[in-house]
């Protein structure tokens, strides 16, 4: 099967992509021109870095989907618009047609606001089907959940999970997106090949960061983003703004490894773009323009200057064409004369089917692939690549490394010692004496609540935070909600307790509770019972509320349980005695509880103590059972409010 070819002039990136042995030969020609120049060192990495960056895209073409199955995007008559206050309904883009071809990379420039990042998002069928009109279609077929998988998106906001660093983050990725079929060392091996390809090799081991946590730098972190979808050779590539925040020469860079991905893997590239310089301009195949959701140019990059010298506007020979089409396209009388010129242009063709059929190679006759291959659907006869259990040992891994760094860090570990030391001071060996009780109940009470509110603040605002990877990865079909689920469960169980349990072991005997094992042990069962209790609250409250001071209001409601049943454990016990208090140890005019009608006592036991705080009117299994329902019971809930939720963030 010959390989798809550009109609456009070479470019230097085509150049670049030759062979092995055509760089070497401009090497050698190359270095003799310049020998004695400055230059020449700069260039000679230049010309490595090109020859090694056509190995690798090489090396990647042999076992490509894509490259043996070519996808052919195409779309016409687009509309879309959404409902405001009012019944009122507002256009976002109108009339919008357009095709992009294997090989070729289609650049999607104009003024912010015009609705490029809106057309992207409908093209990878990220929008939903509310108030979208027109066709959009793989090989002629719509896109579905399963086609859509092969439709890589690269968004403008670089979405990860900071703690991970740049390599486990990839290989994470290949391992629930790359072919069952493939090993995991193969799996692996094509992350290495990805970050050599974009330049990441020397920060593979560096955290990705974020604006708390130091990490990559931005260049890095862009790379990075599209690394994630490069390895899992998509049939087609979406990029929103991939070169913001680079300078020239690695935006350029950058343009020039997709440029070459296209060409070698037969990759249909859509990117949007701002401001490109006139480097990267000139290695775009085809170019559409948009201002204010309509349509002002859709053809060759090569012919959008003759066209806008047509319409009366002549760039300057030495002028980027990019700087200008922008500069005409923010001056709105202008502007709307260039829409106005589009539309009449297209005035017998409405929805442009025949503009995109002129320039769509899977339509025309010259094309080289049969019907069978043109036709054939962008799908796979699985859902997922990765099996449920994969997906489940995938996932806990990864959401137990990255939030070990954050349950664990040091300020966190700190923060448990100080307060374990603080109420060790405090409440240091309480005598069983009736003037201590209170100090008792108080102890036990702050240790209570304490842990309760803790793991409460930080689950609640878990998946809130969680919400945005989580989208971004469903989107991309990389694995199920319930695996997903069920794999943060376990991931941060021994997490969520460890603060727990290295606080309230040295308090418990530090402050003379009770002295039995089994009633300690029990103690901290309950304490642990109760945080996991708490987290399945914050779970519930911020899957549904998604607002964090709302969620634990109603979520602390269960903590009468729990405290119930720990005072339950240390005073329902016959060796729960409470000396009586002499009345030289009672504030003046308070009676002792020793005193009363019957005989006098020497001692007060401790179950007289939970009647008098009204917190015996349930046993203590029923306290339990209704703890473990709570932890059980609002997990489930969790799960429903989030797969509801998700599936609204997916409208």
């Amino acid at each position: 099967m010959e390989q798809i070819k550009n109609d456009q002039i070479v470019t230097a990136t085509e150049v670049d992509s030759g062979s092995s042995s055509m760089s070497t030969t401009i090497n050698e020609k190359t270095l003799t021109k310049f020998e004695g120049s400055d230059d020449i060192n700069d260039l000679s990495i230049q010309l490595e870095r090109s020859a090694k960056r056509t190995e690798l895209i090489q090396s990647t073409e042999k076992g490509s989907t894509s490259a043996k199955n070519p996808a052919y995007v195409e779309w016409h008559g687009i509309n879309y618009s959404i409902s405001e206050e009012n019944n009122h309904v507002r256009k976002i883009i109108e009339n919008i047609h357009g095709c992009a071809n294997p090989g070729e990379v289609l650049a999607i420039m104009g003024p912010s606001g015009c609705g490029k990042t809106t057309l992207l998002n409908l093209l990878g069928n990220r929008v939903g089907s509310k108030g979208v009109q027109g066709t959009i279609t793989l090989n002629g077929h719509k896109i579905t959940k399963n086609s859509k998988r092969f439709v890589a998106y690269c968004t403008q906001d670089d979405i990860f999970f900071p703690h991970l660093t740049v390599k486990e983050t990839l290989s994470y990725t290949a391992r629930l997106r790359l072919p069952r079929e493939m090993s995991r060392r193969d799996k692996l091996k094509q992350v290495e090949n990805t970050m050599a390809l974009l330049n990441l090799t020397k920060c593979a081991n560096t955290i990705i960061g974020d604006h708390m946590t130091r990490g990559v730098s931005g260049g890095e972190r862009k790379r990075a983003n599209i690394a994630s979808e490069l390895l899992t050779d998509p049939s087609v590539i979406l990029l929103d703004e991939p070169t913001s925040g680079l300078d020239s020469s690695l935006a350029l860079e950058l343009t020039k490894i997709l440029k070459e991905f296209a060409v070698k893997q037969r990759k249909p590239i859509i990117m949007v773009i701002h401001q490109p310089s006139s480097q990267v301009f000139e290695s775009f195949d085809k170019l559409m323009l948009m201002a204010d959701g309509h349509m002002v140019y859709f053809g060759e990059r090569a012919g959008v200057v003759k066209y806008l010298a047509d319409q009366g506007y002549k760039c300057h020979p030495n002028f980027n064409p990019a700087d200008y089409i922008l500069e005409l396209l923010n001056d709105n009388t202008i502007k709307q004369k260039l829409i106005n010129a589009y539309t009449h242009k297209t005035r017998d063709d409405p929805t442009g089917k025949q503009i995109f059929e002129k320039y769509s190679r899977r339509t025309r006759a010259d094309n080289q692939l049969n019907n069978t291959i043109l036709n054939a659907p962008v799908t796979s006869e699985r859902r997922w690549e990765a099996t449920f259990l994969q997906q489940f040992s995938i996932l806990t891994e990864r959401t137990f490394k990255q939030n070990i760094k954050i349950s664990l860090s040091k300020v966190n570990i700190s923060q448990t010692i100080a307060l374990t030391i603080f109420c060790i001071l405090i409440w240091l060996q309480i005598p069983f004496s009736e003037t201590n009780i209170n100090d008792r109940i108080g102890s036990i009470f702050f240790g209570s609540v304490v842990w309760s509110f803790y793991v409460l603040s930080g689950s609640v605002s878990s998946f809130p935070l969680d919400l945005v990877m989580l989208s971004k990865e469903r989107q991309s079909r990389s694995y199920r909600l319930l695996s997903y689920y069920l794999s943060k469960q376990i991931a941060e169980l021994p997490l969520v307790l460890f603060n727990p349990a290295l606080f309230t072991i040295p308090v418990y005997w530090a402050t003379n509770l009770l002295p039995d094992f089994g009633r300690f042990v029990a103690y901290l069962v309950v304490v642990l019972l109760s945080a996991l209790t708490s987290q399945s609250f914050g779970y519930l409250f911020g899957a549904t509320i998604l607002n964090v001071q709302k969620s634990i209001t109603v979520s602390l409601s269960y903590v009468k349980y729990s405290y119930s049943l720990l005072l339950q454990i240390q005073f329902d016990s016959p060796k729960a005695q409470f000396r009586c208090a002499r009345p030289e140890e009672l504030p003046a005019g308070e009676l002792s509880m020793c005193v009363g009608d019957d005989v006098p006592m020497s001692s007060i036991p401790g179950i007289s103590i939970i009647e008098n705080l009204g917190l015996n009117d349930l046993p203590w299994y029923a306290n339990l059972m209704v703890l473990l329902g709570f932890c059980i019971v609002v997990r489930v809930l969790a799960y429903y409010s989030l797969r509801k939720n998700s599936r609204r963030n997916k409208e």
